[in-house]
């Protein structure tokens, strides 16, 4: 079929026209997700006079200054006044937490990704017996799990503990390296426990 000259010209116009669309209408990409892991947050080496330099960051209310309000508190385990002797988090600190015997006390959550790779922190103890440190989250399913990171032993004089493995970091990378923990120390044996300024160890390459 033979069109006339005029309508040549616009159909061939149109086409140009919708190839130039084509073109030009790439579709919309996706904006970028936020990365995954925990958020970056102020480090401090609170045990660089035991010769430990690592840099480590604070637990939710890890020194008790805010009077372990965000903790949870079982069987007589109590905020008093009287901080660790070395005054690691400021001389301005002035409280600490008891644990008597068959006490129980559990951070709030926070943020564990696979760089956090060990713990630490404060104590002293009248009496026989261990202080046992576990790690607590929840499977995405929502059912609790309790992993022990150790026991720890002190005497009647504040002491930085011995340095205890996270253990729970091994699994953060199955929950986007963002895994929500709580710390829950409980006193096995006939002790009262008094601990102060738990920290944890986000281990970064110098």
């Amino acid at each position: 079929m033979h069109l006339p000259a005029c309508w040549r010209s616009v159909i061939s116009g149109g086409a140009v026209a919708l190839a130039a669309v084509a073109l030009t209408a790439a579709p919309a990409s996706a904006a970028p997700s936020a990365p995954a892991g925990c958020p970056d947050v102020p480090t401090v080496q609170p045990f660089a006079p035991w010769q430990d330099y690592a840099d480590y960051l604070l637990a939710p209310d890890g020194d008790i200054e805010a009077g372990a309000a965000t903790w949870t508190l079982e069987d007589g385990a109590h905020a008093v006044e009287g901080n660790e002797t070395f005054a690691v988090g400021g001389p301005a600190d002035h409280r600490s937490l008891e644990l008597p015997a068959g006490a129980g006390a559990t951070t709030a959550p926070m943020c564990i990704g696979e760089e956090h790779k060990t713990m630490r922190f404060f104590a002293t103890s009248a009496g026989r017996g261990a202080l046992t440190v576990e790690a607590l989250y929840s499977e995405r399913d929502g059912k609790r799990k309790s992993v022990t990171l150790g026991a720890v032993r002190a005497d009647d004089a504040w002491a930085p503990t011995d340095i205890l493995p996270m253990r729970v970091n091994e699994i953060a990378g199955d929950y986007d390296n963002a895994l929500s923990v709580s710390l829950r120390f409980t006193v096995r044996g006939n002790a009262t426990w008094q601990i102060d300024d738990v920290y944890v160890d986000p281990f970064r390459m110098k």
